[in-house]
């Protein structure tokens, strides 16, 4: 299986039939509008990814200018063949020695489904997956999964180290009209590269790490090259020989002659790296350190909070000042503001990664949200937006803590409210339900904003979710009003979220430039 020569990219027609696998050169030198097809959104993302990184390598335009005709016209034939040359034995899974993203030599024989997140394990159960969903793989999501298990997820456990982002980075991308543009969309210039890697002169010849491979010590992120940054495999792993037989690819449901059953892995974690490596795809927090030094690191899916309350860090450039967190967006996020130029776009931007709590995958987040025009030049307005989101909710968990909590007087003991108890934790409970309620007037709220004149944007969405709180408190209490106990303590959660409310209600007026 060659990824640059075989059919191996799950897509559908936009304008409808039935899935199929298509080869990259269809897909760049075709007129044909295409979209990826897979069962799962995160091997949805992968595989986009996967494209993207393989075009960075195959051909990084020069110019912006060369950009832009990428993005808008499909690549000649001629061009293709061409460009792929170099690089055709990089790029096969089975090759006899450099087995894309694979180490020859491994030995611990391990079942395909640990090359996905959250198929086995404790914590699978939140992903209704469906039985042997992974059973058998064609090479095509193979492939996928490989580049997936290196780039996005944590690692196999102790002795093996997790991918150069972290182990669940948030990946931000454009998204374009079809499956071609999304990708050039997100394919940087040779100026960009230059920018976010200033050593780019020194490590442009750099080879993948199948056919270099890391070597123990200490290595300085400046070490690493655009392309060996892309494709980093922190494991040892290979893929055992594949069954030759004629069935259906488990994952893609499309034919297949060939079946990827098991793989081999070894440990290895000899290595370090020093400093963050600026990963074109993923966002960037900014810590300011004490004698100036700035901190860089990966934001991630911590909590149940959704993606929006992340925004800032998505989307909004921000050099951090005294204990203030500053915030650097992804490089292909920060290009499209020059592929766009001064003409009014809007941005559709796909963000997704995975939620962790300590080793485990808890849960998939796999959005795309859309920008109203004016999104750039307005990053006060982004903040407000987040933060009216956020203490919205902050308003209705204080409520409802205290309801749970109760409250102690000083100086009065019979001055004291009774609460059903902080082991009954509804304001989580409370957390949850408000995110999911509100996540539709948030984003739509999001995608038709005036940013010139948010004001009355802003007005609507705090009464839409000023009624989502008070909604949900009343749920929350029904069950208790009947226990007289609790009745001074229910007025009083009720006043404080009251008052809340009240205090957090934007003006028509406001404007942000």
């Amino acid at each position: 299986m060659n990824l640059l020569l075989e059919p191996w990219i799950p897509v559908r027609s936009l304008y409808g039939g039935s899935p199929k696998k298509i080869a990259l050169r269809e897909l760049l030198c075709g007129d044909d509008k295409w979209g990826l097809c897979l069962p799962r959104d995160d091997m949805e993302l992968a595989a986009l990814q996967l494209l993207i990184c393989i075009m960075q390598t195959l051909i990084t335009p020069k110019t912006i200018i060369e950009l832009k005709t990428r993005i808008a016209k499909s690549l000649p034939k001629e061009e293709y063949d061409l460009a792929i040359q170099p690089f055709s034995d990089w790029f096969q899974l089975d090759h006899p020695k450099y087995p894309f993203m694979q180490m020859r030599g491994a030995k611990v024989i391990t079942p395909m489904d640990k090359l996905f997140a959250g198929i086995t394990g404790a914590e699978n159960c939140c992903f209704v997956n469906e039985p042997g969903l992974v059973k058998e793989l064609c090479g095509g999501c193979t492939a996928i999964a490989l580049f997936n298990q290196a780039s996005c997820t944590p690692g196999f456990g102790g002795g093996f180290k997790e991918p150069l982002r972290s182990g669940t980075p948030i990946t931000t991308l454009i998204q374009g009209a079809h499956l071609r543009q999304t990708v050039w969309l997100n394919v940087l210039h040779e100026d960009e590269v230059k920018r976010i890697l200033p050593w780019h002169h020194t490590t442009s010849k750099q080879k993948p790490t199948w056919i270099a491979p890391i070597t123990t010590g200490t290595k300085s992120a400046e070490s690493i090259g655009i392309v060996r940054g892309l494709f980093w495999q922190p494991a040892h792993i290979e893929l055992m020989p594949p069954t030759k037989k004629e069935s259906m690819c488990y994952l893609c449901g499309q034919p297949t002659s060939q079946c990827y059953t098991r793989f081999k892995k070894d440990k290895f974690s000899n290595y370090k790296i020093s400093g963050t490596w600026p990963h074109p795809h993923s966002p960037r927090i900014l810590e300011l350190k004490r004698g100036g030094e700035i901190e860089h690191r990966f934001p991630s899916f911590t909590s149940i909070a959704p993606a929006w309350s992340q925004l800032n860090r998505f989307v909004i450039q921000q050099r951090p000042e005294v204990s203030i967190e500053g915030y650097e967006p992804a490089a292909v996020v920060l290009q499209s503001k020059q592929i766009y130029g001064q003409q009014s776009q809007k941005l559709h931007l796909i963000i997704g990664g995975y939620g962790r709590k300590k080793a485990s995958i808890v849960r998939r987040c796999h959005e795309v949200y859309a920008f109203s025009p004016g999104w750039d030049e307005h990053p006060l307005v982004i903040k407000d937006f987040v933060w009216y989101g956020i203490e919205y909710k902050n308003a209705l968990t204080e409520a409802v803590s205290l309801f749970c909590k109760g409250k102690k007087d000083k100086y009065d003991s019979a001055k004291n409210l009774k609460g059903i108890g902080e082991k009954i934790r509804l304001y989580k409970i409370a957390e949850d339900q408000y995110y999911r309620r509100s996540e539709p007037v948030v984003l739509e709220t999001l995608a038709c904003i005036d940013f010139s004149i948010p004001g009355p944007f802003l007005l609507n969405l705090g009464h839409a979710l000023k009624e989502i709180c008070r909604e949900l408190f009343n749920e929350i209490v029904l069950p208790y009003s009947n226990d007289p106990e609790l009745i001074h303590t229910m007025a009083i959660a009720r006043k404080t979220l009251d008052f809340n409310l009240k205090n957090l209600e934007p003006q028509k007026d406001i404007r942000r430039k």
